[in-house]
């Protein structure tokens, strides 16, 4: 059932400045129960094996093969000139480009492609074929479907479940995952994919957060940036439930 922006209560004080808000909001979505699952802990602490980690590479292959059409619905929906260049340069990180080092895109660096080394790592068959016949747990339909149903948002409730709601809580989520990854013997190379977001997900929140400004600066706003970032996190929970079920955690 999908919720109504009125129905998810404010929890954040009134009358805070655009600045304010986003740094309270900031703290809250970190401690989200999506952020504290019992199945990253498991994860963190080494308790899961390799069959256990391809069950997660493979279900969480399903969300991050399709994430430059989360951010390209994002920036088609964004009315803002301003704030559609982080996207965009996002985007082209994407894709393997790095402006900072001049970098222009390649398919060898495209962010899918390095999450196909983790696959590979645990013994996954990266061939088109196999990749199209990976079913997506029921929950991560749901979660998958929450990020492809963006081009039907308001763009402050999707700035919000993209920004705050995804790109912020990058960084702490992959070092669970990476951690727990290291545990089972991969290698830093096998990790790759998790630790170039850990770094660069840091600036592209950044760079989302400051592109939001200006559209929260009432009440109404943030409300609706709120409802966004927490029911994006409410659909990760969701994903990390069925991932716990689904590896007997």
């Amino acid at each position: 059932i999908m919720l109504s922006v009125v129905e998810k209560p404010m929890a954040i004080e009134k009358g805070l400045t655009a600045e304010e808000f986003v740094d309270q909001l900031e703290k809250e979505c970190l401690d989200h129960p999506a952020l504290n699952h019992s199945y990253l802990k498991k994860f963190e602490a080494g308790k899961v094996n390799k069959d256990q980690i391809k069950l997660f590479a493979e279900q969480y292959y399903c969300f991050s093969r399709h994430f430059s059409r989360y951010l390209a619905a994002l920036v088609a929906i964004t009315p803002d000139e301003a704030s559609r260049a982080p996207l965009i340069k996002n985007l082209h990180e994407e894709y393997g480009g790095r402006q900072e080092e001049n970098r222009d895109m390649d398919p060898e660096l495209t962010h899918p492609a390095i999450f196909r080394r983790f696959l590979r790592s645990v013994g996954i068959d990266t061939s088109q074929d196999n990749l199209s016949a990976i079913k997506p747990l029921p929950e991560t339909k749901l979660f998958v479907d929450k990020y492809l149903n963006i081009r039907f948002l308001n763009y402050i409730e999707a700035f919000g479940g993209m920004g705050l709601g995804t790109e912020y809580i990058v960084p702490k989520m992959y070092t669970y995952i990476r951690e727990g990854c290291r545990k089972a013997g991969l290698s830093e190379d096998d990790v790759l994919f998790f630790s170039a977001h850990i770094e660069l997900d840091v600036e592209h929140a950044e760079g989302i957060k400051d592109s939001l400004l200006p559209f929260v600066q009432t009440e109404d706003h943030q409300e609706i940036l709120r409802f966004g970032a927490l029911d994006f996190l409410d659909a990760r929970t969701v994903l990390w439930d069925g991932l716990e079920r689904a590896s007997g955690l």
